[in-house]
């Protein structure tokens, strides 16, 4: 669609498709593959366009306006040479036709290959209520939907995230409040590439209600940047129907079906992680930061965890202690000054003021703590 035609846009100027995408038969019988796919891609209402303008029939430069996000079996023709030349944006409605607002995994790739060969995708959004654009993160493989004023401070933003149980919020929002406007207040103390007077903050969680909301929630009273990694947590049979309740505070997200739980979990890719008190969920949380640090996918960075020492001894020392007995955490052992047990904001902003000022000793070099993490007094 060229800009001169908005004007005039009509109800019956739209192309309508039923599509219908048969069960393939997989790489064994390639030759019907191969069949099945080209007649998927000749369903899709967008593929006049696209092979109008391969074939040089149209030659000036336009958008895309489509219900739904393109199947990812017509990245062939998007990132054509002649479609990738005369494409300026893809508009949207709905991420997908079966999955409703959660992209599948080919969904996440394409939108990051569309990013790469510079073609812009935009999510109308009805939730938020506002057009979003696809970013990807600086150096990572994935990416989020934006809002258009916010992509500045989304490059460049410190990534701050809430792990904890979606059935309950706990009384967290006091102190969590407190500790973020701590660390703004802090950023113009310190000079330090995760925190400094210029250094945008985001915060992010899984969307859900319980403690993800509390976060969301006192993120957007102070200004801070909101978002969520949300899962579809209803499509097996809708067994867990309280934590597919999105909040309503998220402004940045993108969206997984189940089946990509584990690959959502890792782009977080949490610079400051908090912990809240937390179900099985928050133990793979827990676990897979602490992974993080032993393999030198982040840094070590200090993990916030709040609540008693007791609780924090009851999910935690028992298995770090018969992994120290048993030697198969030899070596790694240092993980342990990575996490530091708070009862208030005022603790945890003492840890991240060392931190950010260079006196935290965290690390390799640092201490080994018997219970698996530190208690600050």
């Amino acid at each position: 669609m060229k800009g001169t035609q908005f004007q005039n846009l009509k109800p019956d100027d739209w192309i309508y498709q039923d599509t219908h995408k048969a069960e393939l038969p997989g790489i064994f019988h390639t030759t019907r593959q191969a069949e099945l796919v080209d007649d998927y891609i000749h369903q899709q209402p967008s593929y006049p366009f696209l092979k109008a303008i391969e074939d040089g029939y149209i030659t000036s430069q336009g958008i895309l306006l489509t219900r739904y996000f393109p199947s990812p079996l017509t990245k062939r023709m998007l990132l054509s040479e002649q479609v990738q030349r005369n494409l300026k944006g893809i508009y949207f409605l709905s991420p997908s036709q079966d999955g409703g607002e959660y992209f599948s995994h080919e969904d996440r790739a394409l939108l990051f290959d569309l990013a790469k060969f510079g073609i812009p995708t935009y999510w109308a959004d009805k939730r938020t209520k506002r057009l979003l654009q696809y970013v990807p993160k600086p150096e990572k493989d994935s990416g989020m939907f934006v809002p258009l004023d916010a992509i500045d401070d989304f490059v460049h933003a410190t990534f701050i995230g809430i792990y904890g149980s979606n059935l309950i919020a706990g009384n967290f929002s006091g102190e969590l409040k407190a500790l973020l406007q701590g660390l703004l207040t802090m950023r113009n103390k310190v000079n330090h590439p995760l925190l400094s007077p210029e250094k945008p903050l985001a915060m992010v969680t899984g969307g859900g209600p319980g403690a993800m909301s509390v976060g969301n929630k006192v993120a957007k009273e102070l200004g801070i940047l909101s978002c969520a990694n949300i899962i579809d947590f209803t499509s097996q049979g809708g067994a867990v129907v309280n934590e597919q309740e999105q909040n309503p505070y998220v402004d940045l997200k993108m969206t997984y079906r189940l089946d990509k739980l584990v690959e959502r979990q890792a782009e977080f890719y949490l610079d400051l992680p908090i912990f809240l008190e937390g179900g099985m969920g928050t133990d793979f949380e827990y676990t897979l930061e602490e992974v993080r640090r032993k393999t030198g996918v982040c840094p070590p960075t200090p993990v916030i965890l709040f609540g008693t020492p007791e609780y924090w001894k009851n999910k935690v020392t028992s298995r770090f202690t018969q992994n120290l007995n048993t030697g198969t955490i030899k070596g790694s052992e240092w993980v342990s000054n990575c996490f530091y047990c708070v009862q208030n904001a005022n603790q945890a902003l003492k840890v991240y003021y060392d931190f950010f000022s260079g006196h935290l000793p965290i690390g390799k070099p640092g201490s080994i703590f018997k219970d698996g993490f530190v208690i600050c007094e």
